[in-house]
C-alpha cells in the first residue's frame, strides 16, 4: 500500500461521487498556554493499493508523537482495499476527525502512519507559543 497524501487540516469531507475536499491545511499550531488543547482537526490520508492487494484487509494506525518521542495518541483499525475497476489502482480516502487533542508542551510533534506495522509516512506539526502582548495605553 502506498501513501500518496498525508496531511492535517481544519476540515475535510468526501462528496457523494468520491471527491475529496480539504480546507485549511496547516503544519503549525499556536497556543497561548500549555498544556494546549486543539478543539478539532482532521487527518487526511490517501492510500493506494498496489498490485496484488485488491480485496485484502490492512491494519492502519496513526500515532501522534511528542517532542520527546512519547506517544500521545493512537487512532486506526482495519481497512479493506477495494478491488480494481477498469485496471485503475484502488484508492482509499481516509478522513479522521480528532477532537480535543492536548499538546503538553511547545515543540515539534509528528503524526506517523503505519500499514501492517510498516512505516509509510509522517507529518511534522510544530506547536508554538503565541505571544499575546498587552494593549498599550496612550
Amino acid at each position: 500500500m502506498l501513501v500518496t497524501l498525508f496531511l492535517t487540516a481544519d476540515y475535510a469531507n468526501l462528496t457523494g461521487d468520491g471527491k475529496l475536499n480539504i480546507m485549511g491545511i496547516f503544519s503549525t499550531v499556536y497556543a497561548t498556554q500549555f498544556p494546549a488543547r486543539h478543539s478539532s482537526m482532521h487527518l487526511i490520508a490517501k492510500l493506494v493499493g498496489e498490485l496484488g492487494e485488491d480485496g485484502q484487509t490492512r491494519d492502519v494506525h496513526i500515532f501522534l508523537l511528542g517532542p520527546d518521542g512519547q506517544r500521545i495518541l493512537e487512532v486506526g483499525g482495519e481497512m479493506q482495499i477495494p478491488k480494481r475497476i477498469n485496471a485503475q489502482k484502488p484508492e482509499i480516502n481516509a478522513i479522521i476527525r480528532l477532537q480535543d487533542v492536548t499538546f503538553p508542551t511547545p515543540g515539534p510533534y509528528q503524526f506517523v502512519l503505519f500499514v501492517d506495522k510498516d512505516h509509510k509516512g509522517e507529518i511534522s506539526l510544530l506547536v508554538q507559543t503565541l505571544n499575546v502582548s498587552a494593549p498599550t495605553q496612550e
